[in-house]
């Protein structure tokens, strides 16, 4: 971005929040593939320091946009596959009302 645009306060302002959004979109694309990336690879995929790629990663997970947990020790991003945990939980669900049923089926035969 030209520098002389840059000077200007008010069109910096703007330029930050813009260029913010840019980056948020084209990481969540990027990420999109995979269940573990590095933070160094997305921050050599968006040209811009680590420190930014984690603030950004940190916004996304608290911000339930992507459903995952950064290992900062490693440096390495974690995704989870929300389908299948929303289905591992219906799943889970369905299994304890029929145990439910059986319950009360068993309940009912004993009692009459």
């Amino acid at each position: 971005i030209n520098a002389e645009y840059m000077g200007d306060a008010f069109i910096r302002l703007y330029i930050e929040d813009l260029l913010r959004t840019i980056r948020t979109q084209v990481l969540i694309n990027l990420i999109k593939p995979y269940t573990k990336i590095t933070i160094s690879y997305i921050s050599s995929e968006l040209n811009i320091p680590p420190e930014d790629v984690e603030s950004l990663l940190v916004a996304l997970i608290l911000d339930n946009k992507i459903s995952g947990h950064i290992d900062q020790i490693n440096q390495v991003l974690e995704l989870r596959d929300s389908q299948k945990a929303d289905t591992r939980y219906t799943d889970l669900s369905r299994w304890a009302n029929h145990i439910a049923n059986l319950h009360s089926s068993i309940t009912n035969k004993i009692t009459h």
